[in-house]
């Protein structure tokens, strides 16, 4: 065998039961020959690292211990060609990138699978990311990523990447651990896993987690709490050419969703452009009352409010209830080796729940008076009932809420001068995945030359109904932050007429949207992996064709949310004090359905080589053209032709593709593991929208739409476009363990590229105050029109460098290791107008592990070490957002501050 002489190398493990999946094994003895691992999920050909035709990368458990990751996100952020935004939002839905592909967000071209499925089918779910199936822990041994290649040929929606979390499985041999962690956040961890034989035939696994913290972020109440529990059985026949897993998987949890901070930043100069950016660097901007490293806007009085149903009925959004997944999942995978070298592997898997999305969003700040003044300005203009009532009015003022105790106002706590603009989002997602995977495998040879030919279907049936209403509303901006409410006083300071808003609201619904929608897909799909040339070279072939039906049999509504209602009660007297105004423009699903059936397919293939120069080195090239069917957003919530005003639905282009080339070269020796790749892609998005806005052509109820303030009732237009990118870069992954140095591992990556867009026609982005005469007053709307040509998508590095010293002491049990990061200076939007840019930043990470025994141990864990600051998102710098001084204002989503936890963990 070529590869004995070979150490501290990753081995692989090819075409599990659902494709792909590897993993890593470090041999501690330099002559031990290298363990080729297989995983539960079933396998038909055993391949190491070396001889892989495409990129691959992953992380083994004791790295999963020493990177001790606030949540799937922070930890995919060590896997060359991600990039993460810092797990900035909290331990689940957070963004993650790959390789420079646009997107807003999410998860969208990087399916999370478990054991080879996917949890539910669609990776980015509006109000569902894809990591709240996610939440590693002691029962996770191994995560698994494929770039490129054969990745979207054998996985579903997988245009960028695949990631494939294995879970533990029981052996001969019965073991478990308990590790109890804590952090300076609240952080209270209790994880465990049990496995061992139940006879000589069937194993089993059992573990899980539960846990409860503040948050890193506190809000002043228990942010994070829940957790998960999950178990198998395996079964292995006697001869072992039968293999049956059937699994259980248990979510219920809540997390903390941090979203963006106010602030503000001096206008010394005009807003950014292409050749000169204007840079948001933490040192310079001011926070307004909100601590940047471990503030939010969240508070007990931030996170209650009442919204509307579609009936006019109040909707209760408890905003402390975080992300709140609550899902069952149930697993059968079996596999068969038949007669003639024939395999059979089946993967068969059930998802049912639902996910809460609870939170509080934020537009940039507003000045008190300017709020105030602008309301005063608006209710002078009522007639009627509403005109009468408010005769007596001399002004409009902001008080806090918990101080007004009726129509005298003299007592009540005037509001700050500067408010938090929230925007309080309630959703809610009932959901339903079943999937399942066939693959039918034969060996054989064709003279010198062996073959392992897969023939595969892969079908899922799935269901999406969700409910969702934005709200808007005030607060001050503090740690402890309180809502505020607008009143017209008279001259003695007592309420008149309606209140201006109610529980902090101004209105309980801006919009909203609701769609209750069935889709099924189907795809086939064949693989060839060839070994040639007395295995020197492998080659890979592969082809996916895949349908998606939406609504082929049942319903698919869009609400648009474009209706307006007068939701005031009925036993209130119009235009009393007892009125408000914020339940007179309710923007809620309308409750009309417009129905939809869509259908898409396409076709991808791919090719790899690997060729083998001696034992230590070996290069490969891989070419694939690979596809991603549309996803909710794309069919659901308003396709490229949709009409913002009456809701029809005309549809362009929706299935992106995706043409990627990449070539490495692999080195490994009993000290050094060398891979270098580079790649070129070449994507084509989908047809998209603009945002929806005001047709300032128009008029609002006998206004010019350019006006301001803006006139209710004023058309909206949405621009149709569509997007492509170019980008080559280059990744690096190495080791190096000296032998003059005994236990010092030095390990990391550096990756570079350069993603550039193209766009083919300028978008009406958004609209801007300006001021038309000079006089210092913003007196008219405009739009802001730009282009995404040439430009590098939002929030993407150039350059990640990911590095990580480790050094084990012979003399002592103990262990040191630590992390730089470091992450080039990313753009808040891709637009070639009003460039905003966010500084460069690199965070430390540092922590030890000492054995007590060969069963216990103690890690200690200080994550962002020196407290980087910068930003991950946000709004850019615009001339019509700025306070009376000049200063501009914002809202951005900072890192999150320096933490440490501890845990110790005793295994048997």
């Amino acid at each position: 065998m070529k590869l004995k002489t070979l150490s501290r190398i990753i081995s692989l493990t090819l075409l599990s039961q659902s494709g792909y999946v590897f993993a890593e094994n470090v041999n501690k003895e330099k002559d031990e020959e290298i363990e080729v691992i297989t995983v539960s999920t079933g396998v038909t050909k055993n391949t190491h690292k070396m001889e892989a035709t495409f990129s691959i990368n992953t992380i083994s458990e004791e790295d999963i211990k020493k990177l001790a990751p606030h949540g799937a996100a922070d930890l995919l952020g060590n896997i060359p060609g991600f990039f993460p935004e810092g797990g900035t939002a909290g331990e689940s839905h957070n963004n993650v990138l790959v390789r420079g592909l646009p997107q807003a967000g999410g998860y969208r071209y990087v399916p999370n699978l478990i054991d080879g499925l996917p949890a539910y089918e669609e990776p980015e779910a509006p109000f569902m990311n894809n990591d709240v199936f996610i939440k590693p822990d002691l029962m996770t041994v191994t995560v698994e990523a494929v770039k490129g290649g054969p990745g979207a040929i054998l996985y579903s929606n997988a245009l960028g990447a695949a990631v494939n979390y294995i879970t533990r499985t029981g052996g001969q041999e019965f073991e478990g651990a308990y590790k109890l962690e804590v952090g300076d956040w609240g952080h209270v961890r209790n994880e465990f896993f049990v496995s061992g034989p139940i006879n000589k035939n069937l194993t089993f696994a059992v573990g899980g987690f539960y846990r409860v913290a503040d948050g890193i972020r506190d809000p002043g109440y228990t942010g994070n709490s829940g957790g998960q529990i999950r178990g198998n059985l395996v079964y292995t026949s006697d001869d072992g050419t039968t293999q049956i897993k059937l699994q259980a998987h248990s979510i219920n949890d809540k997390t903390n969703f941090y979203q963006n901070i106010p602030y503000s930043v001096e206008s010394n100069r005009e807003p950014g452009t292409q050749s000169n950016p204007f840079e948001i660097n933490p040192n310079d901007v001011n926070s307004l009352g909100v601590n940047f490293q471990d503030g939010t806007v969240l508070s007990h009085q931030t996170s209650f409010y009442q919204l509307y149903n579609s009936d006019g009925s109040q909707l209760p959004l408890d905003i402390t209830n975080g992300i709140n997944p609550k899902f069952d999942i149930l697993s059968l995978e079996i596999s068969k080796d038949l007669q003639n070298d024939w395999r059979f592997v089946s993967s068969i898997r059930s998802t049912t729940g639902s996910n809460g999305f609870y939170s509080l969003f934020n537009d940039p700040p507003a000045e008190t008076s300017r709020l105030t003044n602008d309301q005063f300005n608006r209710i002078q203009g009522f007639t009627g009932v509403l005109g009468d009532a408010y005769s007596d009015a001399v002004g409009v003022k902001a008080y806090y809420s918990d101080t007004v105790t009726g129509t005298d106002l003299t007592g009540a706590e005037e509001a700050p001068s500067i408010l938090a603009h929230n925007i309080p989002v309630y959703g809610k997602v009932d959901a339903t995945s079943n999937i399942a995977d066939f693959k039918l495998s034969k060996e054989f040879e064709v003279g010198d030359n062996s073959h392992e030919l897969t023939f595969g279907y892969y079908t899922s049936h799935y269901t999406y109904d969700v409910y969702s209403v934005f709200a808007s509303g005030w607060s001050d901006i503090g740690e402890s932050a309180r809502l505020v409410d607008l009143y017209a006083v008279d001259n003695n300071e007592q309420q008149v007429g309606p209140s201006i808003t109610r529980g902090g609201l101004d209105q309980p619904a801006i919009f909203g949207l609701g769609a209750d929608a069935t889709m099924r897909t189907n795809a086939f799909y064949a693989l060839d992996h060839m070994t040639l040339l007395d295995g020197d070279l492998l080659i890979d072939l592969g082809v996916r064709w895949q349908e998606l039906d939406v609504d082929r049999l049942t319903t698919n509504s869009f609400d648009p949310g474009n209706s307006s209602n007068d939701f005031t009660p009925a036993d209130v007297v119009v235009g009393s004090t007892s009125d408000t105004l914020a339940d007179n423009f309710v923007n809620v699903p309308d409750g009309t359905p417009r129905f939809a059936s869509e259908s898409y397919d396409d076709i991808g293939w791919t090719i790899g080589a690997n060729y083998r120069i001696n034992e230590n080195f070996t290069t490969y090239l891989s070419i694939a053209d690979s596809f991603r069917l549309p996803g909710f957003e794309d069919y659901i919530f308003g396709g490229p032709a949709t009409n913002p005003t009456t809701g029809e639905v005309a549809r362009g282009d929706q299935v992106e593709n995706i043409k990627q080339v990449e070539g490495g070269l692999r080195y490994a020796d009993s000290v050094n593991s060398v891979s270098l790749t580079a790649f070129y892609i070449d994507f084509a998005a989908k047809e998209n929208l603009g945002p929806t806005l005001d047709d300032l052509s128009a008029t609002g109820n006998g206004i010019a739409c350019t006006a301001i303030p803006a006139p209710a009732n004023c058309p909206k237009v949405r621009d149709v476009f569509r997007r492509s990118l170019d980008n080559i870069g280059i990744e690096l992954e190495a080791s190096y363990s000296p032998e003059a140095l005994e236990g010092l591992t030095l390990q990391g990556s550096i990756v570079w590229q350069d993603p550039q867009l193209s766009q083919d026609n300028e978008i009406r982005n958004g609209i801007v105050e300006v001021d038309t005469n000079g006089d210092g007053v913003f007196d008219e709307r405009q739009y802001d029109v730009s282009t995404t040509e040439g430009r590098r998508p939002r929030r993407q590095s150039e350059l990640l460098v990911n590095f990580r010293p480790s050094y084990d002491f012979e003399s002592i049990p103990l262990s040191i290791y630590s992390q730089f990061m470091y992450y080039s200076e990313r753009f808040a939007t891709d637009d070639s107008t009003n460039v905003t840019v966010y500084p460069a930043y690199y965070q430390m990470n540092l922590g030890g592990i000492y054995e007590f025994s060969e069963q216990m141990d103690l890690q200690i864990h200080i994550a962002n070490l020196n407290d980087a600051d910068s930003f991950t998102e946000g709004s850019p710098i615009l001339s019509g957002l700025s306070f009376s001084n000049g200063d501009y204002t914002g809202v951005a989503r900072p890192l999150l501050g320096r933490t440490i936890k501890a845990s110790l963990t005793y295994r048997f």
